[in-house]
């Protein structure tokens, strides 16, 4: 496909899709808020205007914005003088935006990938470096920025294999957009052979671990750990369940193992946190819990109120990891269903032990490193998580050791957000 065919789709898609999407919006009011933004109307505010260096980033959703942050916080030491900006393309992405970055990074909307409407809003941003965080190839906003003289770069770069088959269809475009990139850092070495058999330059692709395994653990203070528990009204010793990152199906395949881990010896106080991927699945998951008739509070409710169910159903962005840190167990999503998986590290990096799927395709690396340990614990049906559960409970200095062992794991994989900082740096430092 070529460049001027895919900006004639795009338009024409958008002219006869906008009227409808502007009556959806007008009547459920999803799509409404940041409007403007997506149309190229971008308002840069004079603290973001006066800096003499500007980095954009740009990543998907809720996953490459926590990336974002860990990296906008290298970059901040090597370049002080910068101001940020960070574009993502969900609603939820631009809640944890808000919450963990603040008014230091201004969050906005990304642009729909139109001409014309990325013309817009690289004039209103005015961008030393755009920063493309993993597969997020937008080829309007990438090859106008590059023909702006905007420089580019592409960090923690990852392409499954299904990825791959569809990029394959539009070849030459994507020869196109990625020989736009002054350098593409990619996570392991399967990444790189794609994206150069994609058209990426060799000499430029360059193979730097998964900087989303720098997340700190230090942050997470003795006191935080204690506000969790509070909202939980979760005593020290009282065991935990969490199930983090919950994709449809995974609830109604995970209610049975709460169920049955209750009735064990031990596990009569046992709670159950299940935390969502996806926001717009709550009532998906309140659904289910009536049909089965089991009681359970949300998240939102019990930071406020005293929990009375012994089932929480997470409703609000930026807490995972803050539950993380006080859980007994953990259960990483996305893996009992056909999703890939997803960072199990968030949860090793406080010392957990973590269960997961067979399905892990997106997280195979993090999988092989703790599974080597034997910290990670790969199951194949939920009977068979049931069953590791409670033999750990049997088991406390065994399980104790793995989530010892996970930490050191966690820890080791660390370092790779600051190589890819310092490949920023290289890059604005060319042809200057």
């Amino acid at each position: 496909m070529s460049y001027g065919l895919y900006q004639l789709l795009g338009w024409l898609t958008f002219i006869a899709a906008f009227p409808w999407l502007l009556l959806y919006s007008v009547c459920t009011g999803r799509y409404r808020q940041g409007l403007a933004q997506r149309l190229g109307s971008i308002d840069v505010p004079e603290r973001i205007k006066g800096r003499p260096l500007k980095i954009w980033l740009h990543g998907a959703s809720v996953g490459e914005v926590l990336l974002a942050k860990i990296l906008i916080k290298e970059l901040a030491a090597i370049f002080p003088e910068a101001a940020f900006v960070l574009s993502t393309m969900t609603d939820q992405g631009m809640e944890v935006a808000r919450k963990q970055l603040g008014d230091n990074v201004l969050c906005i909307y990304a642009p729909l990938d139109l001409a014309g409407i990325v013309d817009r809003a690289i004039q209103r941003i005015r961008p030393s470096i755009y920063v493309c965080l993993e597969t997020e190839l937008w080829p309007a906003l990438l090859l106008k920025a590059k023909r702006s003289g905007i420089k580019l770069i592409l960090l923690n770069g990852r392409m499954t294999e299904r990825s791959f088959g569809r990029y394959q269809k539009v070849r030459s475009l994507m020869a196109q957009v990625l020989s736009s990139f002054s350098m593409i850092a990619v996570i392991q070495a399967g990444d790189a052979k794609r994206f150069i058999g994609l058209g990426a330059e060799p000499a430029k692709t360059r193979v730097t671990g998964n900087a989303k395994y720098d997340q700190q653990a230090d942050g997470m203070t003795q006191e935080t750990e204690e506000t969790y528990r509070t909202w939980l009204n979760l005593p020290q010793g009282h065991p935990l369940f969490v199930a983090g990152s919950t994709h449809t199906g995974e609830e109604e395949m995970l209610l049975p193992v709460f169920q049955d881990l209750k009735k064990a010896t031990g596990m009569e106080a046992l709670i159950w946190l299940v935390a969502p991927r996806h926001l717009q699945r709550l009532a998906e998951v309140e659904a289910l819990f009536k049909d089965r008739h089991v009681a359970y509070d949300l998240f939102s409710q019990v930071k406020s109120t005293t929990r009375k169910a012994d089932i929480v159903l997470v409703d609000c962005m930026g807490d995972l990891a803050g539950l993380y840190s006080v859980a007994s167990f953990v259960f990483c999503g996305g893996s009992l269903v056909d999703r890939g998986g997803h960072n199990i590290m968030e949860a090793a990096i406080f010392g957990k032990p973590v269960f997961y799927g067979s399905n892990m395709k997106d997280f195979q690396d993090a999988a092989e490193l703790l599974e080597s340990v034997g910290a990670g614990f790969p199951v194949s049906r939920p009977e068979e998580l049931t069953e590791s559960i409670l033999y750990f409970m049997d088991h406390p200095e065994e399980y104790h050791a793995a989530g010892s062992r996970a930490r050191e794991v966690a820890v080791a994989q660390q370092g790779s957000a600051k190589n890819q900082a310092q490949m920023v740096k290289d890059v604005l430092a060319e042809n200057k």
